[in-house]
């Protein structure tokens, strides 16, 4: 875990024009007092895990349609009216070496808006605003997370595409 301080020096503009120039002093301190490590594992009632470039992971869904059922194990959908849900499992391993710390809050967001799909993780509806997915995770044993994908019947092929990544954030408490 790091943590950090930053001070910074200013100066407040007076009402009348004049010519200041500004010296910030910037003093960091980075104190490590543990390390807590996140890994997303498979599952076995969860979609493959796929490995990507520079250690992310991705969850293999396959192609998925409202008429169509998945071809991927452990990938299942729901059909409403307006709408189908994809749904699947994942876990979440997180680790301390140090043994600073027995449990952790995790949070999670979108990296980027969407308005066409609706994502639910854990029965959270995720925005980009980090919110809290589970408040105390217990440190050491992976975690089943449940991910559910909202997508209208309205949108077609080529617009239905997601396009998009989960960012988590684990805090050790």
């Amino acid at each position: 875990m790091l943590g950090s301080s930053l001070a910074t020096g200013g100066w407040a503009q007076q009402k009348r024009s004049t010519k200041h120039t500004s010296t910030a002093v910037l003093a960091l301190q980075t104190k490590k007092e543990g390390a807590i490590s996140v890994a997303f594992a498979n599952t076995a009632d969860g979609a493959a895990l796929t490995s990507g470039t520079s250690g992310q992971r991705a969850l293999d869904l396959g192609t998925v349609s409202y008429g169509i059922n998945p071809r991927v194990p452990n990938v299942q959908v729901r059909h409403l009216r307006d709408r189908f849900i994809v749904v699947t499992k994942f876990g979440l391993s997180i680790q301390d070496p140090t043994l600073h710390f027995a449990s952790a809050s995790v949070l999670a967001s979108l990296a980027l808006p969407d308005s066409s799909h609706v994502l639910w993780l854990d029965g959270v509806r995720l925005g980009t605003v980090p919110q809290v997915v589970q408040g105390q995770v217990r440190i050491g044993p992976t975690s089943s997370h449940r991910l559910e994908i909202e997508v209208p019947t309205s949108l077609t092929e080529k617009n239905a595409q997601l396009q998009n990544a989960i960012i988590f954030q684990v805090i050790p408490n």
